[in-house]
């Protein structure tokens, strides 16, 4: 029996035993696994963030071409922008330079400079421009003008005195009235004084355009005056009255005086 016993005890210790070194073994299995998961996760995190890094980088160098490109372009604008300073040029170049993704400041300040020198370049050939016209006009007057009276040689006034050259300006001033003058007279039908035009003429009858007497009817109006038939101001002197009832006396009488 108690022999029994013995091997009861000794059966039981291997059964546990046994247990425990299964439920040993499946621990360690187990958390052999969760391991080999975890390595697994990690290893695929890695490689996802390798490739990620790679096409930033890509990307990146791809941006670094992309601008070394726009750089060599505008570099290229702005060499000929100041090797042939134009507007056009200077456009070309600043549209080039713009294009540049985040700008340049170098291609940026070679772009003012070449604008201020084109803005010099234009001042000085307007300076040129203006000398120039100048040396003309100076050079015709001096060719024009011989004897340096500051009259043209070839104008009628050279060889005029200043009180002559004032009579032809005034008479040349009173022309140009009695043109226009004319011309109202046209559009109006009647003169200043307000007698009816001649057939196709800009006066009256014996009148200029502005309603003073003609050439010869002012000769007969100062011949009067000079003979004592006529004051000053048009009306009839004494002998001149006189003159004028016998005139009216020997008319013959119209049909409107019977």
């Amino acid at each position: 029996m108690k022999k029994l016993s013995v091997a009861l005890l000794v059966c039981s210790a291997l059964l546990l035993s046994a247990c425990s070194n299964s439920k040993k073994a499946e621990s360690t299995d187990t958390i052999s696994k969760q391991e080999t998961k975890t390595s697994s996760t990690d290893e695929l995190k890695k490689k996802e963030a390798a490739k990620a890094n790679k096409r930033a980088e890509e990307a990146e160098k791809k941006k670094q071409e992309e601008i070394s490109k726009k750089v060599l372009e505008a570099d290229t604008a702005m060499k000929n922008a100041e090797a042939n300073p134009t507007n056009e040029t200077l456009a070309t170049a600043k549209t080039a330079i713009e294009a540049i993704p985040g700008g340049n400041a170098d291609l940026q300040k070679r772009l003012e400079t070449a604008a201020a020198n084109l803005e010099a370049i234009k001042q000085q050939a307007t300076q040129a421009q203006q000398q120039q016209a100048t040396t003309q006009e100076q050079s015709n007057q001096v060719q024009n003008d011989a004897d340096g009276n500051g009259i043209p040689d070839d104008s009628p006034y050279n060889n005029t005195t200043p009180e002559e050259r004032a009579r032809g300006a005034q008479m040349e001033a009173e022309a140009n009235a009695q043109w226009h003058q004319g011309q109202e007279n046209i559009q109006n039908g009647y003169d200043p004084n307000g007698q009816p035009l001649l057939p196709g003429q800009d006066h009256a009858a014996g009148a200029n355009p502005d309603g003073s007497p003609d050439a010869w009817v002012q000769d007969q109006i100062d011949w009067a005056i000079e003979n004592g038939y006529s004051n000053p101001d048009g009306t009839p002197t004494e002998k001149g009255q006189q003159a004028i009832d016998e005139v009216n006396a020997n008319a013959i009488p119209t049909d409107d005086q019977y």
